[in-house]
C-alpha cells in the first residue's frame, strides 16, 4: 500500500486535499489494483491517517455528501448576502421589491434573485415550501415563518444567532432583528 501521498509537500495543499488523496489511496491501494475497504491497513498507514484532521474523507460517497453540504452552505451565504443588500428599504404592504417590500415579498424577491427559487407572495403559503428543519438545526439562508397557531403570518430569512432578515411592518425598514416569537417554523430551500 502506498503512503507516499503524505511525503509530498503539503504546504501548498489544503488538509482536505491531503485527506482526499489518502482516502482514495486507502480504498484503491495506491495507484495499483483496487482493494477492499475492509482490508487491514499497514501500521504506518494507520498512524498517518490518525494524524489527519477528523474530517478525513475515506470514500467517494463521503466526498459527495461533504460537497453537497458545502454547496448548500454557499447557497445559504448567497441568500443572506442578498437579503443584507436591501437593508434600510421601506416596508410597503403588497410590495415585492426591489425598492419596497412586505415580509413575504422580501423573501420571495431574495430567494428568486439569489437562487432562482420561486415562492408565492404569502407567508402562509411559503411555509409549505422546502424541507422542514428543526429550529436547533437552522442555518443561515433558511426561511423563517412566524405563525399564529398553525397559520404563517410573517416571513424572514435566518441570519444566524437567533436573528433574521425581514421587512417587519409599516413604518419600518428591512433589517436584521431577533426572532421575536417562539411559534415559528424553519424551512430549508437551498
Amino acid at each position: 500500500m502506498r503512503v507516499s501521498t503524505l511525503s509530498r509537500p503539503t504546504r501548498t495543499l489544503g488538509a482536505g486535499t491531503v485527506a482526499l488523496s489518502v482516502g482514495f489511496g486507502l480504498l484503491t491501494g495506491g495507484l495499483g489494483t483496487p482493494r477492499s475497504a475492509t482490508a487491514a491497513p499497514q501500521t504506518s498507514t494507520v498512524a498517518a491517517v490518525r494524524a489527519l484532521p477528523q474530517a478525513v474523507a475515506v470514500s467517494p460517497a463521503t466526498v459527495t455528501v461533504t460537497s453537497a453540504t458545502a454547496r448548500a452552505q454557499l447557497a445559504g451565504t448567497r441568500v443572506v448576502s442578498e437579503a443584507a443588500r436591501h437593508k434600510g428599504k421601506k416596508y410597503k404592504f403588497g410590495a415585492a421589491g426591489p425598492k419596497r417590500f412586505d415580509c413575504s415579498g422580501f423573501t420571495l424577491y431574495v430567494y428568486k434573485k439569489a437562487t432562482g427559487r420561486k415562492l408565492p407572495h404569502k407567508a402562509n403559503l411559503q411555509q409549505r415550501y422546502g424541507k422542514a428543519v428543526a429550529k436547533s438545526k437552522a442555518r443561515p439562508g433558511d426561511l423563517i415563518i412566524i405563525r399564529k397557531g398553525s397559520r404563517g403570518t410573517h416571513a424572514g430569512i435566518y441570519a444566524g444567532g437567533g436573528k433574521m432578515w425581514s421587512a417587519p411592518r409599516t413604518g419600518k425598514t428591512v433589517s436584521k432583528q431577533k426572532i421575536w416569537s417562539r411559534n415559528y417554523v424553519v424551512r430549508r430551500l437551498v
